[in-house]
Formats: structure tokens, C-alpha cells, sequence
């Protein structure tokens, strides 16, 4: 145990920069926006919806905007009921 709280404290020690924090962050980002994009475009009845949400808030530019949320929030969308969305 005490070997595993050395390995952990060694771990933890070793410092980062902010930069490598963003670049592992825009390198995390590719894979996540791809499955939305993906996911997007066989779930058109889900961006149908979030675009009537959006089109009372944001008329101009609707239709892209519900694409960009849906390919941003597709795990949320995945798990909260249809009815929630509309």
C-alpha cells in the first residue's frame, strides 16, 4: 500500500504546463466532436428539436446552431428522455 501512495505522490508532483493542459484538451476534443457530428446527422429529429428551441431565441442562424449544440451535447442528449429536449 505504501508503494501505491508513493507512485500516486510521484504522480501528482509532476508538474504540468498550461499549455500542455490546452493541447491535451484540443487533442481530447477531435474525437468527442466527431462522435457529435456523427451522431448529429443520424439523430435529425433531435436537432429538429433543439432548432425550434433555438429559432425563439436566435432566428438567424437556427438550423446551424442546433447542429453545433447537438454535436457539442450529444452524450446529454443520449441520456436525457426526448421529452426533456422539446
Amino acid at each position: 500500500m505504501d508503494d501505491l501512495m508513493t507512485r500516486v505522490r510521484r504522480v501528482l508532483s509532476y508538474k504540468v504546463s498550461i499549455e500542455a493542459l490546452i493541447e491535451v484538451a484540443m487533442w481530447l476534443a477531435i474525437p468527442h466532436l466527431i462522435l457529435g457530428l456523427t451522431w448529429a446527422f443520424f439523430h435529425p429529429e433531435a436537432v429538429a428539436q433543439l432548432e425550434m428551441q433555438l429559432d425563439r431565441i436566435v432566428p438567424a442562424g437556427a438550423e446551424v446552431g442546433a447542429y453545433v449544440l447537438g454535436a457539442l451535447l450529444w452524450p446529454v442528449l443520449l441520456l436525457l428522455p426526448p421529452l426533456c429536449v422539446g
